[in-house]
């Protein structure tokens, strides 16, 4: 039994007649009597009579019908809620993203582009880069946008902006001029990103370009929240190494200072990432299209 013979059933029934439903159904009338015929045998009984002016519900019948009905309403109940997510869903973009971009850059995008496509319903989730990457690997999110390397064979990777590491200081930091020395950085106190941050990798391997590593950094603490950081630095704690883009606001209103550690070159490359396994919404390339659209600054 399946739902075109309930529906094939509910037809004979509501018109009285085979030759009248076969009609409506676009069928020929023996093969509507044949699948009724089927649905009285799998049941073991007479559903119908039989008459010269047309047919009518025995007992049987009359329960076989009703619950047919509703079983069929239930069908289309479910029908329009499968369709409803579905819409949802193509809807919807998931977007995991490393710390600094996601808390300093990628809202303002995500309103401008809620702007143009006010149908879109973006969804944002703020990690690690490291975390960010599990997510997108393990179709937690739909892409990611984070800092650092991301080779992988099972990634794609596009580019989507530019920006370099530097220490900050509170304003009161005795250094002249805009740079500081290797060697007294390495004495600087540090309030640090924590393990599996792309901020603390890209730091680690320019230290190892010169042969020291972060266990030789006067770290005093850890911190994942910038704002966290960015709070105890000004109070006067320490320092910390930080994407400029988070810092373009306090370096402008002189809450914060701004130093490049001399030899230590720091390029932060931020990349917009995604499964080579599962192909993207139209609604995701849309994003993609619109954060690396080369004729407009969609990175806030």
């Amino acid at each position: 039994m399946d739902s075109n013979q309930l529906k094939i059933f509910c037809m004979v029934t509501r018109q009285q007649s085979f030759s009248k439903a076969a009609k409506l159904l676009h069928m020929s009338q023996p093969a509507v009597s044949t699948q009724v015929k089927n649905l009285e045998e799998y049941y073991q009984g007479q559903l119908l009579t039989r008459t010269p002016q047309g047919v009518t519900l025995t007992k049987a019948g009359e329960v076989f019908y009703n619950y047919a009905q509703k079983i069929l309403d239930l069908q289309d109940e479910m029908e329009q809620q499968i369709e409803s997510v579905f819409q949802h869903e193509n809807n919807q973009v998931v977007i995991g993203a490393s710390t600094t971009i996601g808390n300093v850059a990628l809202p303002c995008s995500i309103y401008l582009f809620k702007e143009q496509f006010p149908e879109v319903e973006l969804c944002l989730n703020i990690a690690n880069a490291e975390e960010v990457l599990n997510m997108v690997m393990t179709d937690v999110v739909d892409i990611g946008v984070v800092e650092g390397d991301t080779e992988s064979s099972t990634l794609k990777s596009l580019h989507v902006a530019s920006d370099e590491l530097v220490l900050i200081v509170p304003p009161q930091h005795p250094a002249e001029g805009d740079t500081i020395s290797l060697q007294d950085f390495l004495k600087q106190p540090l309030i640090m990103r924590e393990d599996g941050s792309g901020t603390r990798k890209i730091l680690a391997t320019a230290l190892a370009r010169h042969g020291y590593s972060v266990n030789q950094l006067n770290v005093i603490t850890e911190m994942k929240n910038i704002y966290a950081i960015k709070s105890a630095v000004e109070a006067g704690l320490g320092g910390s190494v930080m994407p400029l883009l988070a810092v373009r606001k306090e370096a402008y209103t002189g809450t914060l200072k701004v130093l490049r550690i001399m030899d230590m070159d720091m390029p932060l490359i931020f990349n917009i990432i995604f499964s080579n396994s599962r192909p993207l919404t139209t609604k995701a390339k849309q994003f993609i299209k619109f954060l690396t659209n080369p004729e407009e600054s969609c990175l806030c």
